[in-house]
């Protein structure tokens, strides 16, 4: 069902997105069919000339698509079945499961009328639409937060005034919501885990963590006790009540679980970014958590069953393969002034003993100013200059004072090998940002627990392991025959038979599939900001900032989009 086209300002004027053909075209002022019933009329009237937006003291957020909808009703009552009644009522109280609120869908008048009849049925009417349309699409539309975004939404043609009119004639609104709620397995796994913290916010949370001393395996401090209720509340501590204050082992391994489900280093010890963790409130995650779920309404329907999906704030990336997810590994993401993108493009292209092209913004700020000062860090580095027809230029021979990094005339390549910025291999699915996976030479930089040190690109811990498993599965390679190719110190590239989507997304929570999660820093600071829109009163976008279906998107600029290697 295609709720789009359904929540419109009398205002706007739907001819501005006649390029739009998938879309619902609701005309500016809907015309009453047909008669109708004594009482509503005048209701009905009002809003289909967009004089009235309020109905009970209720605003209307779906006046047009109402005048409709009665229309497809035979413009009589919606609401004399009281199974109808009896499920919208459940639907609009259970709402929070979805981590949506329930007054979004007025909650009061539906459990204590004081409207007319014929008000307190246009009001249930609205209800349900607006709840159809946040359970399909999300309550924030994404542009209203950043206008770069460009996902596509999934849009189909069937006209959702017949479809609900339906539903309401047959006695299946029940069955309606259920068919429009979001079935997918991640989605599900949010949800329960939302259930599980609500349910620790209500009973009070978990105790904050006074300032104090580090803490470190073998030592004592009063606050232990404090730290062992608060472990044993979120499940990380399994041990007896206890008021000894000894940070012990069975504690000290707690900790280090609690860590490892927060994104920081699981080393036991005690220190500012841990107590921070623990010290959100129960209340603190249950928002984050509604905010991922919103995220997931904005991009999971139309996901396959393959793919490769990077979460960026988790800095990690899972390989889906025949629905199943097959492997997860450990990642560099973009630094927050070099933030990577979000979008989705399919993977194209295996690369092995790649080459790199240095973007200019590297070749200004950082290899001009190192090569000016010694000739020699190219050859040292394995980099050599070309010209404006692709021939390569003897560093030697540049006056390297008459330039600055901007005015540098030359491009810069590193040859493939081991200490290629590149490394190995690379994965590209073409992008408007010129952003892709690929290896790297500084392994030590996935110990850390904040990742956040590229460019823009994705460096992927063990990159061979991820195209053994993509080529096993897209053409039938081994890894014996992946690692002869790297042998050869020859850049060769392999095209994927079938393309494999790969989708960068933003997600702070990672549901653990029993209830539970992993909750990461918000890196790029994006949460606020999405909360603040879900909190707010409803406020139905039209979708006038997208011109057509698109497969990129991304929430934020790129901040150089040629910046792609990840030094």
């Amino acid at each position: 069902m295609n709720f789009l086209g359904i929540f419109v300002d009398a205002s706007w004027r739907w001819a501005r997105l006649a390029c739009l053909a998938l879309l619902l075209v609701f005309p500016a002022r809907a015309t009453l069919a047909q008669q109708p019933d004594a009482g509503l009329a005048a209701q009905l009237a009002a809003l289909a000339s967009g004089r009235q937006m309020a109905i009970g003291g209720k605003n209307i957020a779906s006046s047009e698509f109402l005048v409709r909808l009665y229309a497809a009703l035979g413009n009589t009552r919606a609401w004399g079945d009281e199974r109808n009644v009896a499920a919208l009522r459940d639907a609009v109280a259970r709402s929070w499961e979805d981590g949506l609120m329930p007054s979004d869908f007025h909650a009061d008048a539906l459990n204590k009328p004081t409207a007319s009849p014929d008000e307190q049925d246009i009001l249930m009417s609205d209800a349900l639409v607006r709840l159809l349309y946040q359970l399909y699409f999300g309550k924030v539309y994404p542009n209203a937060l950043d206008p770069n975004w460009n996902f596509a939404r999934q849009l189909l043609t069937q006209d959702p005034a017949q479809s609900i009119s339906k539903a309401i004639a047959d006695g299946k609104v029940a069955q309606l919501i259920d068919d429009v709620r979001l079935k997918h397995p991640l989605y599900s796994a949010l949800k329960a885990t939302l259930q599980a913290f609500t349910q620790i916010d209500a009973n009070g949370g978990w105790p904050a963590i006074p300032d104090g001393p580090v803490f470190k395996p073998g030592v004592e401090d009063a606050r232990v006790p404090q730290l062992r209720a608060r472990l044993a509340i979120t499940g990380e501590y399994s041990g007896p009540p206890s008021d000894s204050q000894a940070f012990d082992p069975a504690l000290v391994e707690a900790l280090k679980k609690f860590q490892t489900a927060h994104g920081l280093e699981a080393d036991g010890v005690g220190g500012p970014a841990t107590m921070g963790a623990l010290n959100v409130s129960a209340h603190q995650r249950v928002e984050q958590i509604r905010v991922n779920l919103e995220r997931a309404r904005w991009i999971l329907r139309p996901l396959g069953s393959e793919m490769v999906v990077v979460n960026i704030a988790a800095q990690r990336l899972h390989l889906f393969l025949k629905g199943e997810k097959v492997w997860s590994t450990r990642v560099i993401v973009g630094k927050t002034y070099n933030k990577t993108p979000i979008f989705t493009e399919p993977m194209s292209v295996i690369v092995f003993n790649p080459d790199w092209t240095v973007p200019r913004s590297i070749v200004r700020k950082e290899i001009f100013p190192k090569a000016a000062a010694n000739p020699g860090y190219l050859t040292a580095n394995n980099y050599y200059l070309t010209d404006g027809n692709g021939g390569v230029v003897d560093p030697a021979g540049i006056n390297w004072s008459a330039y600055t990094g901007a005015s540098f005339p030359y491009g810069v390549v590193q040859r493939p090998g081991p200490n290629n910025a590149l490394g190995l291999v690379k994965f590209l699915f073409p992008n408007r940002f010129s952003v892709y996976l690929h290896d790297t030479p500084s392994r030590q930089l996935f110990a850390k627990s904040d990742r956040s040190l590229s460019h823009g690109c994705i460096r992927v811990e063990d990159p061979l392991r991820l195209a053994e498993l993509i080529l096993a599965d897209r053409l039938g390679w081994n890894r014996q025959k992946i690692d002869a190719m790297v042998a050869t110190g020859k850049l060769q590239g392999v095209a994927l038979k079938d393309k494999l989507p790969v989708l960068l997304l933003y997600w702070t929570v990672d549901p653990t599939f029993d209830g539970g999660a992993r909750f990461y820093r918000d890196l790029y600071g994006r949460d606020p900001k999405l909360l603040a829109a879900l909190n707010a009163p409803f406020k139905p976008v039209p979708p006038k900032t997208v011109s057509a279906p698109v497969a990129t998107g991304t929430l934020a600029p790129s901040n150089g989009t040629d910046d792609t290697a990840a030094k």
